[in-house]
């Protein structure tokens, strides 16, 4: 068979043997045989390579029109992964704007991160709430046209919002004047009661800057009252699926809204959980013994003025010193509970006064960090004037040491005056 097919590459190798090779085959019957059969089985070979040839074409023919289909799909999946960025972005953008009025960066990363984070739930967590109020403001808003209102706030919440920020805080909420901030949700700290009141000493430091810009404006100044605790509540976010808000409840809540209370304008009260958190760290002014309504028994509050170590925070030292006036001027007070002003309306004479402070003599037993309401003569304030005890003055029983809450525009030179008035 080899032999033969070298016969037939030969024929057709040069086609001018072929007579030769025709004669041959022609002489021997078996060789013809043989040459014919060789013959057919290339034919054959022919035959099946040619049809291997053709399923080629066919799978290749297929597989270009498959890939070219891939391609199609692969650029539509592309066009449509492109589409999902950018509206993710958009998205992003858009919770970034709303949520970065409230909360830090770090904060609305870490929701935009976990969206697990913003499902309906909560859990109990130990954290630390910082809770302030401006003193006076209803009066003061009351003066004042609803356009100047709101800017006066805006200034205000303005300025605090990047202080809290600052420090990593999470604005819970604005309750008309007051800021409701937690520090420790929904991002965890080791040191939350720190920065909560090393941040509050830095809100107060920050209310200078404040009173420029009211100034500047053409409004009223204000003063702040601050105060911390330090317990657990329950964190997360409650509501429901078409309107929710990360939020915090519990007693601990209502309890840092007690403490600042007894602030008066300028000061940061924390209560004795968060400064056992702060340890050696935390300087104060001092500390005594409340109550506060809806507890059993009584709590230790702490007047502070710094923090060190790693934020070293301070206060300035406060030295407002009163002066004798003239003549004693009247006023009829009334002691007010919560924000209700109630009991007998009784007299009492201003002995003394300073820009923020005055010593009040009345037979009322006032106890320390009791709010009163104070009506002056209409040549003194046809405004509401309001102050808190801060304790018997030391020289003389019956006398107590007041702070205005805080001083009426006015009012203090409207006192000396009727005061130096009715001494000559």
């Amino acid at each position: 068979m080899e032999d033969d097919s070298a016969k037939l590459q030969a024929l057709l190798a040069d086609p001018a043997r072929a007579a030769e090779l025709v004669a041959g085959l022609v002489a021997d019957p078996g060789a013809l045989r043989s040459f014919v059969a060789a013959v057919a089985d290339q034919a054959e070979r022919f035959e099946q390579l040619g049809r291997e040839h053709a399923d080629l074409e066919m799978l290749h023919d297929a597989t270009l029109e498959h890939a070219n289909e891939i391609e199609e799909e692969l650029a539509l999946k592309i066009d449509e992964v492109e589409s999902l960025v950018r509206d993710l972005e958009v998205r992003n953008g858009f919770i970034r704007g709303i949520f970065g009025r409230y909360l830090s960066d770090d904060v609305v990363t870490t929701l935009l991160e976990s969206p697990e984070a913003l499902r309906l739930g909560g859990e109990r967590r130990k954290v630390t709430i910082l809770f302030t109020d401006l003193r006076g403001f209803s009066a003061i808003s009351e003066r004042l046209d609803a356009e100047n209102v709101v800017k006066l706030l805006n200034i205000y919440l303005g300025s605090m919002a990047q202080v809290i920020d600052r420090y990593g805080g999470s604005i819970n909420e604005f309750i008309g004047d007051a800021i409701l901030t937690v520090f420790g949700a929904p991002l965890v700290y080791e040191d939350a009661a720190e920065r909560a009141v090393a941040c509050a000493l830095s809100m107060q430091l920050e209310m200078a800057q404040v009173n420029v810009e009211c100034a500047a404006a053409g409004l009223p100044q204000l003063e702040m009252g601050i105060g911390v605790h330090t317990g657990e509540v329950i964190v997360g976010n409650i509501g429901s699926k078409r309107r929710t808000k990360y939020g915090l409840v519990g007693r601990n809540v209502n309890l840092a809204s007690r403490v600042e209370t007894y602030t008066v304008g300028g000061q940061v009260l924390i209560s004795e959980a968060t400064a056992a958190e702060l340890g050696e760290l935390l300087e104060t002014r001092g500390r005594f013994k409340v109550k506060p309504k809806g507890l059993k028994s009584a709590i230790t509050i702490f007047d502070v003025l710094a923090v060190n170590g790693r934020y070293d925070v301070r206060l300035p030292e406060n030295h407002d010193e009163l002066e004798a006036l003239p003549n004693s001027v009247p006023v009829r007070l009334m002691v007010v509970d919560g924000k209700d002003v109630g009991g007998v309306e009784e007299v009492g004479w201003l002995d003394a006064l300073s820009e923020t402070s005055a010593l009040l003599r009345t037979e009322l037993p006032l106890e320390p960090l009791v709010n009163l309401k104070l009506d002056f003569a209409a040549e003194i304030s046809g405004d509401d004037v309001y102050a808190k005890v801060l304790g018997l003055a030391p020289d003389a029983e019956g006398r107590r040491r007041i702070r205005f809450t805080p001083m009426a525009e006015g009012l203090y030179e409207s006192l000396r005056r009727v005061s130096a008035t009715a001494a000559s």
